[in-house]
């Protein structure tokens, strides 16, 4: 009779509860699939492949957070539950994970805030919401950060509700067909191909001109500028394995590199991309020289749609690549919050 009234409460058992990795890594990865399906791309869909993987090791999850307590850290946040019909075990229906940031230890990050579409507007989402800020302060955090797409008003609503603010954001462009090119100079600027002593510049560039709010979560890492010829040969390893082929352009005033065009040509799958890095104080001058050259270097691809990333800061960059045919498709935005 005990052991069935404890079953019987264990199937009715509902609400918020820690998340716990050895039972709900695979849970939580079909339940951010069904949540976030217009909003996956091939990097997010790479990271539920990790999750689904990681929920096949749960016996040694366990083991590995206790004797690595910065392992157990990756596997932070809460859950909801909610009896089922049937009778079996409660299903997991809203989630929301905690990480340290990797590029500032005293912030945390709050992603995966996902509830099945038949129990949202029930104050589930903020209620997660809450657990992880609760949770975010007892652990000394200095402030909490997240990404959430503009168009999803809802959860901007949300946020800007338990005093998350706007703080930067980039916005995706997308161009089908690369028309007819007007090609563009930048008078007092020197626009060419990127050569390996561009590197040590380019990693400055992108620390000064990154938003420090977005390299608290995306940290600015000198091998993702070449500075050795290991990174170099990383990189050519890379773009190899994964069918495509990436230059780099840069414009230079004087003495100082003021912007990075990044170029990745698609050979499999998937469209070609362009990112596009700016100094401040060099905004509106050079980025139509640098797409236009971008662009003429693409006529000569496999015709892909092309795909852009800018700052949405950049107000002038976005109007060049308006002006070459590219449509705004979303804007990713970081919110912040802080603790103390």
């Amino acid at each position: 009779m005990v052991v069935t009234t404890a079953i019987e409460a264990e199937h009715e058992r509902r609400g918020l509860r820690p998340l716990d990795p050895t039972r709900d890594l695979g849970k939580i990865a079909d339940l951010i699939e069904e949540a976030f399906s217009d909003e996956l791309d091939a990097r997010s869909r790479a990271v539920l492949r990790d999750m689904r993987w990681m929920a096949r090791l749960s016996p040694w999850l366990g083991w590995l957070a206790q004797a690595d307590p910065a392992f157990g850290e990756g596997f932070d946040g809460f859950v909801w539950e909610e009896p089922t019909p049937t009778g079996r075990r409660p299903h997991i229906v809203g989630n929301a994970s905690l990480n340290r940031a990797p590029g500032d230890r005293r912030r945390w990050i709050l992603c995966n805030v996902a509830v099945r579409a038949e129990y949202r507007r029930a104050g589930i989402a903020r209620q997660l919401t809450q657990a992880a800020i609760e949770e975010a302060q007892e652990s000394g955090a200095d402030g909490l950060v997240l990404q959430v797409f503009q168009a999803n008003t809802a959860a901007m609503r949300l946020y800007a509700s338990m005093g998350f603010r706007e703080v930067g954001g980039e916005t995706d462009l997308r161009l089908d067909d690369i028309g007819k090119l007007t090609l563009c100079d930048a008078p007092g600027y020197s626009v060419r191909a990127w050569r390996h002593r561009d590197g040590r510049h380019a990693y400055e560039l992108a620390r000064l001109a990154s938003p420090s709010e977005q390299q608290w979560m995306a940290p600015v890492r000198a091998d993702d500028y070449g500075l050795s010829w290991w990174h170099r040969l990383g990189w050519r390893v890379g773009d190899l394995a994964q069918g495509r082929r990436v230059v780099r352009l840069v414009a230079w005033n004087e003495d100082r590199l003021v912007a990075v065009l990044k170029v990745t040509e698609a050979r499999r799958m998937g469209g070609h991309r362009l990112q596009l890095l700016v100094h401040p104080e060099h905004v509106g001058r050079v980025e139509a020289a640098l797409v236009g050259g971008a662009l003429y270097m693409l006529q000569e691809a496999q015709s892909r749609a092309v795909w852009a990333t800018v700052n949405r800061a950049n107000a002038a960059g976005l109007d060049v690549l308006r002006s070459y045919g590219f449509e705004e498709k979303r804007t990713l935005l970081t919110m912040s919050k802080d603790l103390r």
